[in-house]
């Protein structure tokens, strides 16, 4: 989102009289503050050409001529930021500012760099001083937003998208994360509207599908769930989460067949995820094939040996092949781990007392 800033007036060059002798060599007779221009432009230039390296030192031969020159320090340090130089970033932008204190742009390449540099207070500072500057900067809203959902203030960050769609309605990742809001405050059908629009701006802002598809099952709206997590991976096959969603979506339809295969496809991706594992589990439940359904949980509890849901099923896989002890032991590893009805079963199957 960084941008240079640009000279808007052409450079005024002083023609040189031709001289007698052509292989003689003159100097510039630029006054400072023109060669200053002229190594800034150049900058720029080689800046949109993705020279960095090159673009630095031009800025730094304009600030050597003209050392109050506060866009060559912006683009300077925009250009530093590209190199994922931070700090020294910061410092030019602190000069930019010194030199123009009112600068937004400067405020929000600033909160940039902090944010790079993990300093997430002092970005959402510098965004909120880069909205206070210039209102109508649909990023300075978007970021902070995306800032403020990161901790959680859900409801402020709502508000920064709002502001950030006022200042640009085509803005479809704004739209996205105030969906995003709206879930997290549990007003799913805002939420869906939002997802929806972003999908019309942008098609293939694909993580839009994926989410509304998560608000219309908490919706209720499995249906419409099920087509958009479809529409999903079909453009998309390499996402387990994606596999595991539509997974537990056909589970509460009742589809437990679809469902385990949703989460063979989770685990076939990624042999990792406990979470597909388990679900996989409680599906063979489901289909009585106590079997496989004991052979997931134990995979979910090798990987994650605190996984209190895993140790439910896997006891309750253990009861249906007659394993009362090894059931037994696993419902009260679940309590322990913080699921009490474990507890219940182990009492409602007649465990005995644990040793």
């Amino acid at each position: 989102m960084l941008k240079l800033l640009l000279l808007t007036g052409t450079l005024s060059l002083t023609s040189l009289a031709a001289q007698a002798q052509v292989d003689s060599v003159r100097a510039s007779t630029l006054p400072p503050a023109q060669q200053a221009e002229k190594f800034y432009n150049s900058g720029v230039a080689k800046f949109n050409q993705k020279s960095y390296r090159a673009a630095m030192q031009d800025f730094d031969r304009a600030l050597a001529l003209r050392p109050d020159f506060a866009k060559a320090f912006y683009n300077r340090a925009t250009t530093r930021y590209e190199l994922k130089d931070y700090k020294p970033a910061l410092q030019d932008y602190d000069e930019a500012l010194k030199l123009e204190p009112t600068s937004g742009t400067a405020y929000f390449g600033r909160a940039q760099a902090h944010e790079a540099l993990k300093q997430a207070a002092e970005a959402e500072q510098d965004y909120t001083k880069a909205v206070e500057a210039n209102a109508a900067y649909a990023p300075a809203w978007y970021y902070r937003g995306a800032l403020r959902f990161e901790k959680a203030d859900y409801a402020a960050a709502k508000a920064d998208f709002d502001q950030a769609i006022k200042a640009d309605p085509a803005y479809a990742y704004a739209w996205h994360d105030r969906g995003s809001a709206q879930r997290q405050l549990n007003n799913y059908p805002a939420a869906i509207q939002d997802y929806t629009k972003a999908l019309a701006l942008q098609p293939e802002l694909l993580p839009a599908l994926l989410n509304r598809a998560g608000a219309k099952r908490r919706a209720g709206d499995l249906k419409g769930a099920l087509q958009d997590y479809a529409d999903y991976l079909q453009k998309k096959q390499d996402n387990p989460t994606a596999y595991t969603n539509r997974g537990a979506t056909r589970y509460e339809t009742a589809d437990y067949k679809g469902a385990a295969e949703d989460f063979g496809r989770a685990v076939a991706l990624d042999g990792t995820y406990a979470f597909a594992w388990n679900n996989r589990a409680a599906a063979y439940l489901k289909l009585e094939d106590y079997k496989k359904a004991e052979a997931d949980a134990s995979r979910a509890i090798a990987l994650n040996p605190q996984y209190a849901e895993a140790y439910l099923n896997r006891g309750h896989a253990r009861e249906m092949l007659r394993n009362t002890e090894g059931a037994c032991q696993d419902w009260r590893k679940a309590a322990e781990l913080g699921l009490e009805v474990g507890e219940n079963y182990a009492a409602n199957s007649g465990c005995g007392e644990s040793k």
